[in-house]
């Protein structure tokens, strides 16, 4: 079952996910962080040099995305320095190398809903809780994503998931320790879980540790004294020694269970900072106050393990952070913690304000079609919380009331959680979805076993309007369809009503198709003879929509949101490398990435980026400097006039466009 949950993902994102250009701005622009990390070898520091109008460091994210990105890159062989012009435009391996890794950490999500599922309820649960959070259009379009936020959701529901089996999976028992193994006087927990931790720890400490030693150097503010990285690195050696020495002592599985999570939750520290670690908490804590279960901490060495498991998310989390502050100082710290987390949370940021309602729209275009049925299953999981189970044992059903319990109080809490926080963009809801999903699969499982017809109409008579409203408001204009854009690119800060939609490019009648088609899916599950046909059949639906979202829509909607086909054609079309590219007032960061920064690097003189404070006046001395010399240009469509009237006038009637294909940026052509 956990192959199949694996295969789920595998087979809804893979396919294509490289077939078509990365979007503008954010792929891209973390794409280019990724890059100079491969190019430079240098796997402590985050830089992004492609603008006037920025510094070189990067350092408004931490550092588990870029990570992923270059080490990617290598494996795909375009990660190293001196690669030929253009064969980033001219080649699908930067797309597949970028996105790959984003769309193998959705698995771990995945995971993370089915294990506690499976576990304490049933696996068709399990399986339908996977299946729901796998095709809604908010966690499927990130994890196709090449960004920061799929690396986050992954480890960090994985982790919520094993903290949950650590909570509440009773068969540690004293007569069920784990078995152990000796050796000349030491002896070990001889299980999957230990070595499962084993390995965790040799992929996420060890390396860091021996990068930092070898790549860092720490200089002392006297006697100009550098010392090595591996001085600044020695306490983090010597927890980890102290970790495997004390964890060897452990017989029960569910602090293997926690200290797992803990790994995972620093790598999630590592993808998006505090809130890797700061929401598992939140949930915990709002169930444990909720339901006033703390004597299940009590259990199987859970409280002796509290501790350890602080200490390992340390070791995984923290190094990088020293080293960061070791080589840059505070302005690291304050603008990646000060600005980019308590500033967003507290007084705002560049991005939307709203209060609890904000995020309600949101929901219904992040759950299409299954808004139909996430009200009745977040109401029918209250009422199953507090009802008896029709059939099995009492323990059964206590563990069930308590998964239940968790899944409702997870999306409760992370709904609460960035409601609160001041500044507000679309996907900032994505981690509260999981704990949603494992409502919506303990529903459908519920109403397959306990056979209520009157459930599955009256969840209809509530979800139905909803999901039509969502429809309309999806069809209401050509250009609506691109609030699935905006649910991962956060482009309607700038432009709230939306860029130009391309008329060709409707959705109106498959919209409504799918959602008529998944209400009468899931009105036939009141037919009690294909009622489990029906559960399936609607699963199908969501399925087959998830396929349309990410292998048509995003793919025709990729050909005017990156900047690649323009940049590749440039490649194909010019005559020599004296022929270049110049880029005037364009800052998407596509024109950077795949013509693999060539634009803004060499001297400040020959840069072709024209951006900024006196952009017009440095582009007209460019082109006064290499006259007789053919020029390409890459701008927005707005600014075709503008360009015209700073080229010298001897040039303006050779001035053409050679593609208008994408319908917000032009390539044009000159003779200087």
């Amino acid at each position: 079952m956990v192959i199949f949950v694996m295969l789920v993902g595998v087979l809804l994102y893979l396919p294509l996910a490289g077939s078509y250009g990365l979007f503008d701005p954010w792929e891209t622009h973390y794409g280019e962080v990724g890059r100079q990390m491969a190019t430079r070898n240098d796997f402590i520091s985050l830089y992004w040099p492609g603008s006037p109008l920025d510094t070189e460091n990067f350092w408004s994210k931490p550092v588990l995305t870029f990570w992923l990105m270059s080490l990617s890159m290598k494996v795909f062989g375009i990660g190293s320095a001196g690669l030929s012009a253009g064969a980033f435009a001219l080649s699908t391996r930067p797309e597949w190398a970028l996105r790959l890794p984003f769309c193998l950490m959705a698995l771990p999500a995945l995971l993370g809903v089915y294990l506690p599922v499976a576990r304490f309820v049933s696996r068709r649960a399990g399986v339908l809780s996977v299946l729901a959070l796998a095709t809604f259009p908010l966690f499927s379009l990130v994890a196709r994503q090449a960004m920061t936020d799929m690396a986050f959701i992954g480890p960090m529901t994985l982790g919520l998931g094993l903290c949950a089996l650590a909570l509440f999976d009773d068969r540690d028992e004293k007569d069920d320790e784990v078995p152990r193994r000796s050796w000349k006087g030491f002896s070990w927990p001889h299980h999957p879980l230990y070595y499962t931790l084993l390995a965790l720890l040799a992929f996420t400490v060890l390396p860091q540790l021996i990068v930092n030693s070898i790549q860092l150097t720490w200089p002392l503010p006297w006697k100009h004294l550098v010392l090595p990285g591996v001085v600044a690195m020695l306490p983090y050696f010597i927890g980890l020694f102290l970790f495997l020495y004390y964890t060897a002592n452990t017989r029960y599985r569910a602090p293997f269970y926690l200290y797992i999570a803990s790994i995972l939750c620093g790598l999630a520290m590592l993808a998006k900072g505090l809130a890797g670690l700061g929401l598992p908490v939140i949930v915990f804590l709002a169930y444990l106050f909720f339901t006033w279960n703390w004597k299940r901490l009590a259990r199987a060495q859970l409280l002796r393990a509290l501790p350890l498991a602080i200490l390992v998310c340390a070791l995984v989390a923290v190094p990088w952070h020293h080293a960061m502050l070791v080589r840059h100082g505070l302005p690291f710290w304050n603008e990646l913690y000060g600005d980019n987390h308590w500033r967003r949370l507290v007084t705002g940021r560049h991005g939307d304000r709203g209060s609890f309602e904000y995020f309600l729209r949101e929901l219904g275009y992040a759950l299409y079609p299954w808004i139909a049925l996430a009200p009745a299953a977040l109401a029918w999981v209250v009422m199953r919380a507090f009802g008896r189970s029709e059939a099995g044992s009492a323990e059964a059903t206590d563990k069930r009331r308590d998964i239940l319990w968790f899944g409702a109080i997870w999306f409760v809490s992370g709904y609460a959680l960035v409601s609160f926080s001041m500044t507000k963009f679309h996907h900032y809801i994505l981690p509260a979805l999981p704990g949603l999903a494992m409502a919506i699969g303990c529903f459908l499982d519920d109403v397959i076993t306990l056979g209520r017809r009157r459930l599955i109409i009256l969840a209809l008579i509530v979800g139905v309007p909803l999901l039509a409203l969502v429809a309309f408001d999806l069809t209401s204009a050509t250009k609506s369809a691109q609030r699935f854009i905006w649910l991962f690119s956060y482009d309607y800060v700038n432009s709230p009503q939306g860029r130009p939609w391309p008329p060709d490019m409707t959705y109106v009648r498959t919209l409504w198709a799918f959602a008529g088609l998944f209400t009468i899916a899931a009105a036939l599950i009141a037919w009690q003879k294909i009622r489990t046909w029906a559960v399936f059949a609607t699963v199908g639906v969501a399925v087959a929509f998830t396929y349309f979202l990410l292998d048509v829509y995003i793919r025709q909607a990729a050909a005017h949101w990156s900047q690649k086909p323009l940049i590749a054609q440039f490649y194909r079309e010019r005559r020599s490398p004296d022929e270049h590219l110049l880029a005037w007032q364009l800052y998407w960061r596509g024109e950077n990435f795949y013509t693999q920064n060539q634009i803004y690097e060499g001297p400040s003189p020959e840069r072709t980026v024209f951006l900024g404070d006196r952009n017009a006046e440095n582009l007209k001395e460019y082109l006064a400097k290499h006259p007789g010399k053919r020029m390409f240009f890459l701008i927005e469509r707005t600014r075709l006039d503008g360009l015209r009237a700073l080229l010298p006038e001897k040039a303006r009637p050779t001035l053409k466009i050679v593609n208008d294909d994408n319908n917000k940026f032009y390539l044009l052509t000159a003779e200087i």
